[in-house]
């Protein structure tokens, strides 16, 4: 029996990886397709982690109070999505059901996919020396 910290953990990193997978091959195939080839698609996944890394900073904000315009923006907001289920039932997840409400906050997990996916555009720019 593992531990809920460890379940935690597990979540947090499926979420994160199984995200930054999406957006990285739909803002790369995108970028590939209206850009040029690989620029292009370092330039889409840019932009891509650059908008999810706004957003992220805007929902892991602490609670606002008084008449603020972003009062209630939270990424938590909705129930569980179909995508977080199916994930709660590959890999380690799969013998142990972590409750919804024990789980990382879905505000911190589009944050941390928004680095990831930078850190794959920063790895195509400096390590792939991908540029024009």
């Amino acid at each position: 029996m593992r531990t809920e910290r460890v379940l935690r953990l597990v979540d947090f990193a499926l979420w994160v990886l199984a995200a930054s997978t999406v957006a990285v091959v739909v803002s790369g195939a995108l970028g590939f397709l209206i850009g040029d080839g690989l620029v292009g698609a370092k330039y889409g996944t840019f932009v891509a982690g650059f908008l999810l890394f706004g957003l992220g900073s805007l929902l892991i904000q602490p609670g606002r109070t008084g008449d603020d315009a972003l009062e209630g923006i939270s990424g938590d907001a909705s129930p569980e999505h179909e995508y977080e289920a199916r994930l709660q039932e590959v890999g380690p997840l799969a013998d142990e059901h972590l409750p919804y409400a024990d789980r990382v906050s879905r505000d911190w997990k589009i944050f941390a996919t928004s680095i990831v996916v930078l850190l794959v555009s920063l790895a195509l720019e400096v390590v792939f020396q991908v540029g024009p």
